[in-house]
């Protein structure tokens, strides 16, 4: 379904197979004599064909497109770039960071698997569990991503007609996620680091070096006080009032932190554990881990661990390594 935000923006819906989410928000953005596409989709026919159709409603074709423009690689945002580049001369631009995402999602191995098994042993997961890890995540790995052309750095502006995008540098969700900053029009492009609903998945991925967690509430703070009349996300709907969503979404981390402390008490528990003592999607009323699918379940140890990992940096828990397997303990609190 074609929407016209804007003269010259339009919002493509693009189906994601299987997914609670439905779709992949695409939008297009009309220039002097060619058009630019912010993010693309996933890489089936069904998306492909959509996409082709919606297109064509607005009367243009893949090789009207002369820049593709990736919020983040994951695959409902990146896949799809793939099929187009074959129609298309268009330059793709993406962060430099997301080259790491293509390890991760893309070029999967069978010794990167068995790290991931690992990572997830060593927080805690049972064994019965990690079967897991072979069929979902090693789904990732069937499409070989296109190659970009340009790696941004953050702080570039990207012309496109009468719209001028300023790159803003968001990690969080992913390394080496951007958002979009249109200042003439004060329309922000977010991809997936503010959505209207539901909070972003943040997690630690095995063998990551860093504060995915910490680095993704930085980011919200960077967005927060732009001046922003119009919020255009990577799914659910448009929205305004960037600032009071950015606060809603860092309450929601606090009050997963304050949880997970809370249910810790004076016990050392592994990420495993942890994530037993949350209520996970508490947008739909809230779920317990044990209820959670199999794959849901691996991606929410995931999210804790980025969760204590942050909370780690902020000086509130501390490990303690025992056979092989992390435990995590909270520290007193500050007087």
């Amino acid at each position: 379904m074609v929407t016209q935000i804007v003269a010259g923006i339009y919002q493509l819906k693009v189906p994601i197979p299987n997914n609670p989410l439905e779709a992949t928000n695409v939008y297009l953005l009309q220039g002097d004599k060619s058009y630019t596409l912010i993010d693309a989709g996933w890489d089936s026919a069904t998306a492909f064909n959509s996409l082709n159709r919606q297109l064509a409603e607005v009367g243009v074709g893949f090789r009207d497109i002369s820049q593709i423009i990736i919020t983040h690689a994951h695959f409902d945002h990146f896949a799809l770039v793939r099929r187009i580049k074959e129609l298309t001369d268009a330059k793709i631009f993406i962060h430099h960071r997301e080259q790491e995402v293509f390890r991760i999602r893309y070029s999967i191995s069978k010794e990167f698997l068995g790290e991931v098994v690992i990572w997830f042993r060593t927080n805690g997961v049972p064994e019965e569990m990690l079967a897991a890890v072979h069929g979902p995540i090693s789904g990732f790995g069937t499409s070989v991503p296109a190659q970009p052309d340009v790696l941004l750095s953050g702080d570039e502006t990207i012309a496109g007609g009468a719209f001028n995008l300023k790159v803003i540098w968001t990690p969080g969700h992913s390394p080496g996620h951007i958002c979009l900053y249109e200042p003439v029009h004060k329309i922000l492009f977010s991809g997936d680091h503010v959505l209207r609903v539901i909070t972003p998945n943040v997690s630690l991925p095995a063998n990551t070096i860093g504060n995915p967690l910490g680095d993704y509430i930085k980011s919200l703070l960077t967005v927060k006080n732009l001046a922003v009349e119009l919020v255009l996300p990577g799914h659910e709907d448009i929205f305004r009032n960037l600032s009071k969503r950015v606060d809603e979404i860092i309450h929601h981390h606090e009050k997963r932190s304050a949880e997970i402390l809370k249910g810790m008490k004076h016990q050392e528990l592994t990420a495993y554990q942890v994530a037993n003592l949350v209520t996970w999607m508490p947008e739909q009323g809230g779920v317990k881990h044990d209820d959670l699918a199999p794959l849901a379940k691996l991606a929410a140890v995931s999210e804790t661990m980025a969760h204590l990992k942050a909370m780690s940096v902020e000086g509130k828990v501390s490990t303690t390594v025992r056979d092989s397997v992390l435990f995590w303990s909270a520290l007193p609190a500050e007087k």
